[in-house]
């Protein structure tokens, strides 16, 4: 299946909370991840204690963006806020709201990254691969692991390892995962996947509070 990853250049970086404790993060992931560039895992190794320092503290994150949206491509309500996107769209953060007793889609993120749950609880169900089949549409999954998660936890992606998966929230109210990923997660076509029916589709979910590029949603049409 193709994978349309490769988008337009930005006329500069986009920030859309103004917090120091989030420009210091970002600051040190460019920094990290520029000097770790031939090896992801190294990456990831050096920004999980930053990363975790930046889920331990409260107050950073506006609570417009911890708000599930009704209006959500990617259903149950679920928000997907761009807090930060750099320029050339090689990295994102951005908040992910999920609403008590909703599901994420079972989705690919095409990145290296972490995930760090914020706020609530979720169980998360991670997937692979396991077709070798070329034909379009047609996937099939195997759960490799299910997960529960409280605040603090983090976890890894590093395609194709654990980028495969699927998200619920399990508290009583929505839980709120901060993603800190290698690509502009919200408007590169990835896939969406239905275990049930061995199916696949491209999707780019887009964000709650910025646009994808009109340019982009004409090249690859409407597949949301």
């Amino acid at each position: 299946m193709t994978n349309h990853t490769i988008l337009e250049p930005l006329p500069e970086d986009q920030w859309f909370i103004e917090s120091q404790e989030l420009r210091s993060f970002v600051a040190t992931v460019r920094e990290i991840s520029a000097s770790t560039v031939d090896d992801r895992t190294q990456t990831l190794a050096k920004l999980e204690p930053h990363f975790q320092e930046l889920l331990a503290q409260q107050e950073w994150l506006p609570q417009k963006f911890a708000q599930a949206n009704p209006e959500s491509r990617m259903g149950g309500g679920i928000g997907q806020w761009l807090l930060y996107r750099a320029k050339d769209r090689s990295l994102s953060v951005f908040s992910l709201v999920i609403p008590p007793g909703s599901t994420t889609p079972v989705h690919d993120h095409l990145a290296w990254g972490l995930i760090g749950l914020y706020k609530g609880n979720q169980e998360e169900t991670v997937y692979r691969r396991i077709d070798n089949s070329d034909v379009e549409g047609h996937a099939q999954l195997q759960v490799t692991e299910v997960r529960l998660l409280q605040p603090g936890d983090i976890y890894r992606l590093l395609p194709p390892d654990g980028d495969i998966h699927a998200v619920k929230t399990t508290s009583q109210s929505a839980s709120v995962s901060i993603h800190t990923l290698g690509n502009d997660t919200g408007c590169v076509l990835r896939h969406q996947f239905i275990p049930a029916s061995h199916s696949v589709k491209s999707f780019r979910s887009g964000y709650s509070n910025a646009p994808c590029k009109e340019e982009e949603e004409k090249a690859h049409g409407q597949l949301y």
